[in-house]
């Protein structure tokens, strides 16, 4: 199963809100989620490394994945990282 990412500090872009009536007023959206979602696809080597220890844990029943689930998510953040900066102002 694809790895659920925490939610961090949020970024955002401005879009517009179709319940508005004044458009001026728009309401920022978080991108980093669908970014990540994105950049997530770039990590095989760690999703696959991460997903084993996920597997073992179950099978003993014990035991944690910390170490490579931060390996997944600095692997995911450097492909997110140059895309979320374009997406500010």
């Amino acid at each position: 199963s694809p790895l659920p990412l925490p939610t961090l500090r949020p970024s955002f872009a401005r879009c517009s809100d179709d319940d508005e009536d004044d458009e001026d007023d728009d309401e920022p959206v978080d991108i980093l989620p669908s970014l990540r979602e994105k950049c997530l696809s770039s990590c095989p080597s760690q999703a696959a490394a991460y997903n084993a220890c996920k597997e073992r844990v179950a099978e003993k029943g014990h035991g944690d994945c910390e170490a490579w689930y931060f390996d997944q998510l600095a692997c995911v953040d450097r492909c997110v990282v140059p895309q979320l900066f374009q997406h500010t102002k």
